[in-house]
């Protein structure tokens, strides 16, 4: 299948609240683009990074009540899954697409990336606070809304560096969202290289997982 874009019904699925309806739309419609997407993106974001890159579209195959609010493709280093270790994921949900960096709470790279963190802060701070539409999905600005890049402080990294350091069920996930009213959302030819830019633009923060067996 070639990806053929996004359409306003993707994103209304994520409205169907009854489980076995949505998990069944979301396999039948979705899937398949996701995993058209992945294919066909996975050998040019490995020109981004160091290492490999393969790509892994969610199954969902451990729920059983609640639907999932999101579906995604991620790209990770590993064939063998994506979940243990850092990666991109491209997320469609009921507003439009979200590109991130995730790392889950169990994830072998959690380690190495709250040291980096610590170690690399200034750097990773001046890259990033400059990007004023990267959202910090696990930082808050003390309210219900998540730290943007323009509000990103020295003290947000050195708390996210402690909190993922010590507290075992922490995880990480940033990037930056894009509205189902985007037109480029439905066109391949315009999809595919805003989702290669904006992955280009989170590399700093893919790379700060990495352990150094990898980065070199």
């Amino acid at each position: 299948m070639t990806f053929p874009g996004f359409t306003e019904s993707d994103f209304d699925i994520f409205s169907i609240s009854d489980f076995i309806a949505r998990m069944g739309a979301i396999r039948i419609e979705l899937r398949p683009k996701l995993v058209a997407l992945g294919e066909e993106l996975a050998p040019r974001v490995a020109e981004l990074v160091t290492g490999a890159m393969v790509p892994h579209t969610a199954a969902h195959m451990r729920r059983r009540t609640h639907p999932p609010p999101a579906t995604w493709v991620a790209f990770g280093r590993s064939s063998r899954g994506y979940k243990r270790f850092v990666h991109f994921r491209v997320a469609a949900h009921a507003g439009g697409l979200r590109v991130t960096v995730q790392i889950e709470h169990d994830a072998d790279d959690k380690a190495a990336f709250a040291a980096a963190l610590r170690r690399d802060r200034d750097l990773l701070l001046d890259r990033l606070s400059r990007q004023k539409d990267l959202v910090w999905y696990t930082l808050s600005n003390g309210g219900e809304e998540p730290v943007t890049g323009s509000q990103l402080t020295a003290a947000d990294l050195e708390h996210l560096a402690q909190t993922l350091g010590t507290v075992k069920t922490a995880d990480f996930s940033a990037g930056i969202p894009f509205d189902r009213n985007d037109a480029r959302l439905r066109s391949p030819a315009d999809l595919s290289p805003l989702l290669l830019d904006t992955m280009q633009r989170l590399v700093p923060l893919y790379e700060a997982a990495l352990p150094s067996s990898v980065d070199g």
